[in-house]
C-alpha cells in the first residue's frame, strides 16, 4: 500500500510541477521579455478564418460562461454521485472550481501585460480555463471503459476554444497556454483529493487508449480548422510561428486531458 502511495504522489507531484513551472516560463516569456511579446502577438495576427466561420466560433465562445461552469459542474458531480463515486465528485468539484477561481485572481490581480492595444484580454485566458477543466472533470468522473472515448470529445472541445479564441484575437497564444498549466495544477489537487477518499492499488493503466484518443480529438479540430477555410493572412512571414502556436493548444490539451486520464485509471478505477 506504501508503495502504491508513493506510486501516485509522484504522479500528481509532476502534474503539479510541470502545471506551476510551464505557468511560470509561460509568464516570465509572454510579459516580461521583449522578444516574448513580438512573437507572441506575431503568432496571434498570422493564421485568420473565414467570416462565416469566425461567426460560428464567436457562437460556440458565448456559450463558455459562468452559467456553463455551473451546469457543467452539475453534471459532473451527478454522474459521479450516480455511480456512488463520492471521491470522483470532489475530485472534479476542486478541478472546475479551484482552477477557475484561480485564473480569475492571476488575470486580475497578478499577471499585469504591458497595453499595446491588441488583445484586451488578459492572462490566463478565461475562456480556456472554463473548457479545459470542464475536460479534465470529465475524464476523472468517467467509467474507464468509456475515459477513452471521452477523453477523444473533451479533449477536441478544448482544443477548439483555445484556438478560437487566438483565431478571433481574443487572447494571445501564451494566455491559452498559460491557462492549461492552471488547469494541469488543478486536476493533480483533485486527483489527489479524490485518491484520499477512496484509494485504490493502481490498476493497469491504458496509457496508450487515452493518449491516442485525446491526441484524435484535437487532430481532428485541426482538422475541421483546415476544411472550415483558416488560412495563413496574405503576406504574412510569420506563418510557421502562427502554426506552430496553434499547434502547441492542440498539444497541450491532448496532453493534459491524456496524463490526467491515465492517472485516474490507474489509481481512482
Amino acid at each position: 500500500m506504501k508503495a502504491s502511495w508513493r506510486a501516485l504522489l509522484a504522479e500528481v507531484t509532476a502534474l503539479a510541477l510541470v502545471g506551476v513551472l510551464g505557468l511560470a516560463v509561460t509568464a516570465y516569456v509572454a510579459l516580461s521579455t521583449s522578444q516574448g511579446l513580438r512573437l507572441d502577438v506575431a503568432a496571434m495576427n498570422a493564421v485568420s478564418s473565414p467570416e462565416p466561420v469566425m461567426y460560428r466560433l464567436y457562437q460556440g465562445l458565448g456559450l463558455v460562461s459562468v452559467g456553463s461552469v455551473g451546469l457543467s459542474l452539475l453534471t459532473c458531480l451527478t454522474l459521479a454521485l450516480v455511480r456512488r463515486r463520492f471521491d470522483l465528485a470532489l475530485g472534479a468539484a476542486v478541478v472546475i472550481v479551484g482552477a477557475n477561481v484561480t485564473t480569475q485572481i492571476l488575470k486580475y490581480h497578478v499577471f499585469a501585460r504591458p497595453d499595446l492595444g491588441q488583445s484586451p484580454n488578459g492572462m490566463p485566458s478565461g475562456h480556456t480555463t472554463v473548457a479545459l477543466s470542464i475536460a479534465l472533470a470529465a475524464v476523472i468522473v468517467a467509467p474507464s471503459p468509456w475515459r477513452s472515448t471521452v477523453a477523444s470529445g473533451v479533449s477536441a472541445t478544448a482544443t477548439l476554444v483555445g484556438v478560437a479564441l487566438v483565431l478571433g484575437r481574443f487572447h494571445r497564444p501564451s494566455d491559452v497556454i498559460a491557462a492549461t498549466f492552471v488547469c494541469v495544477v488543478w486536476a493533480a489537487v483533485g486527483l489527489l483529493a479524490a485518491a484520499l477518499v477512496r484509494f485504490r492499488p493502481p490498476g493497469p493503466a491504458r496509457s496508450v487508449s487515452v493518449r491516442v484518443g485525446a491526441l484524435i480529438g484535437a487532430s481532428i479540430v485541426g482538422g475541421l480548422l483546415v476544411s472550415w477555410g483558416v488560412r495563413p493572412e496574405p503576406g504574412m512571414r510569420d506563418l510557421g510561428l502562427g502554426l506552430v502556436s496553434l499547434g502547441a493548444i492542440g498539444l497541450a490539451c491532448a496532453f493534459s486531458v491524456a496524463a490526467v486520464a491515465r492517472a485516474a485509471d490507474r489509481h481512482l478505477g
